[in-house]
């Protein structure tokens, strides 16, 4: 049968991936049965679960109910139906937006960030006096690195499965990669105690204009061993520098709690934020990565050191 747009959304959908003659039997079967291929109701399908085609459900054994799933194409007109890229991978939307019940989840979210904030917000008089100017940059700057770091990982955990596929193989390289950076970069900063940021906020941008540039399938075909290694080197390089920012800003931070709760935040807005790949794809998502660490390294500026010597870029 033919199914209009207007309704596809309200199905249930399984794609068929392959060679013609992959498919061809599953085609077969699908027409010698009468389009009906019988699976049981709200049950999970074991080994030894009787599926089969067949015009007619199964004997309903033990009170089992069956559901037949069908084939079908289908039917858009004019054109406007996008196709699924490694860019902008999303089968389950006909064009690029935001679906309701997303936007629902992130105002749900934001909701419960703002009560949580007005419950537990120090009071006035909790509060120690800061110096003015040396606290609001430097909350910035953590608040604009957490969101950095969380668009950064998205495009990392979506792309990475196109070169591992599964996804724990997908989970597990890039959390790992992810944990090792930002440790390379920590320990760095405890060794080096550098006092000049903006060397690494150059080397960050590097790393991120090289992600703009080098796409990567450029890793396909690569032996497993060196694809990962090259892999996560250019995904994850800018995580390495981030991690030799934040620790030096954190440590120049006259109240280490506000700076962590700002990350905190931070981290949160950068992930709902992540749900503009469904509008503009994912190399663009980097490109607001790329302006959301510009906008940290200037607000850095505002702030006086207090707890380290050093320039607080």
């Amino acid at each position: 049968g033919v199914v209009g747009l207007e309704r596809a959304d309200n199905l249930f959908t399984m794609f068929l991936a392959g060679s013609e003659e992959t498919v061809r039997p599953v085609r077969a079967a699908f027409a010698a049965s009468g389009n009906k291929f019988w699976v049981p109701k709200n049950k999970p399908i074991r080994p030894d679960t009787p599926c089969r085609f067949s015009p007619e459900p199964p004997p309903a054994e033990g009170g089992t109910e069956w559901v037949a799933l069908r084939t079908a194409a289908v039917e858009e007109s004019g054109g406007s139906l996008r196709p699924a890229t490694d860019e902008w991978p999303f089968l389950y939307t006909r064009h690029p937006a935001i679906p309701s019940y997303v936007l629902r989840g992130m105002g749900l979210m934001l909701l419960l960030s703002v009560v949580l904030w007005l419950v537990y917000r120090p009071r006035q008089e909790e509060a120690a006096p800061v110096a003015a100017g040396s606290d609001s940059g430097l909350l910035l700057r953590a608040f604009l690195l957490g969101a950095g770091f969380m668009l950064i990982e998205t495009k990392a955990v979506v792309q990475m499965a196109l070169l591992f596929g599964s996804t724990w193989a997908v989970n597990t390289v890039v959390f790992a990669a992810i944990l090792l950076m930002a440790l390379a970069g920590n320990l760095f900063a405890a060794w080096v105690k550098p006092r000049n940021l903006a060397p690494y906020y150059v080397g960050l941008f590097a790393a991120l204009g090289a992600n703009l540039v080098v796409p990567l399938d450029a890793f396909l075909g690569l032996d497993r061993a060196a694809q990962i290694a090259l892999a996560c080197g250019l995904v994850f390089a800018p995580v390495a520098f981030a991690g030799v920012v934040f620790p030096v800003s954190f440590a120049r931070a006259p109240r280490p709690d506000r700076f962590f709760g700002a990350n905190v935040a931070g981290a949160l807005v950068g992930g709902l934020a992540e749900n503009m790949s469904m509008l503009v794809g994912f190399r663009y998502l980097l490109v607001a990565a790329v302006v959301v660490y510009a906008a940290s390294a200037l607000f850095g500026r505002l702030a006086a050191p207090t707890r380290a010597a050093g320039r607080a870029v």
